[in-house]
């Protein structure tokens, strides 16, 4: 045997004794695996971040619109306060609610009287009967009774359903008040009263002011007339 058979003898050898310690050590880690995380990339959604590293800020929830408090007494609530019936928004909601119960008979309403703290009307029923029910801020039916009454032939020609009532029409008639009164009609109203006249067929819409505010206290808006102090 030469010498350079020999170093080639060798050599083939110690690469050999490489290899098999290469397979019994689990082979050659080159990284960038699927199961590993690039670094500095962050933890998936829903998995847990690696040790030392902060956890990931969660969504803050949304935050829910707060109910209304409401005082005891539905007429202690002011034509100023947030969640007034007198106000567009809070009237065209309360009026979905009522309109809800009154389609359920295939009734109409006889009138609506509006108070910054509650909505009162009857529902005229189809078969010789009368709802009497209310609603209040929170959107809930504070009361509803029904009793016996007859009907009258055409109650459909003289009722209301809530497409027929402008919920804008209230708070535009308390600022129309404002421009012929002293004080503010929005915190002096008593109540409202939305009803259908019986002979031109319109809906009218009045306003009466509490007692001991100024005067004059009642108003009539008819639709396309100027606005009337009625006392």
């Amino acid at each position: 045997m030469n010498a350079r058979r020999f170093t080639l003898i060798v050599v083939l050898a110690a690469l050999v004794a490489v290899v098999a310690l290469v397979v019994s050590s689990g082979g050659i880690d080159l990284g960038g695996g699927d199961d590993e995380l690039a670094e500095g990339e962050p933890a998936a959604e829903g998995e847990p971040a690696a040790e030392g590293e902060p956890a990931a800020a969660e969504e803050p929830a949304a935050a829910e619109e707060p109910e209304p408090e409401l005082p005891g007494n539905p007429d202690d609530v002011r034509g100023t306060d947030p969640h007034a019936l007198t106000r567009t928004r809070n009237l065209r909601r309360a009026l979905a609610v009522l309109d809800r119960e009154r389609r359920k008979v295939e009734g109409e309403f006889d009138g609506l009287r509006v108070a910054p703290g509650r909505i009162d009307t009857i529902i005229v029923h189809p078969d010789d009967r009368r709802t009497n029910i209310q609603v209040r801020p929170d959107l809930e039916i504070a009361f509803s009774s029904t009793h016996d009454f007859p009907t009258q032939p055409g109650f459909r020609k003289d009722g209301l359903s809530a497409r027929d009532v402008d919920a804008a029409a209230p708070a535009r008639l308390l600022r129309q008040i404002d421009g012929v009164r002293r004080g503010s009609a929005a915190r002096d109203v008593d109540y409202l009263v939305i009803r259908r006249d019986i002979i031109d067929g319109r809906v009218d819409v009045s306003a009466y002011m509490r007692v001991r505010t100024p005067r004059p206290r009642a108003f009539l808006k008819e639709p396309g007339e100027e606005l009337r102090a009625i006392g």
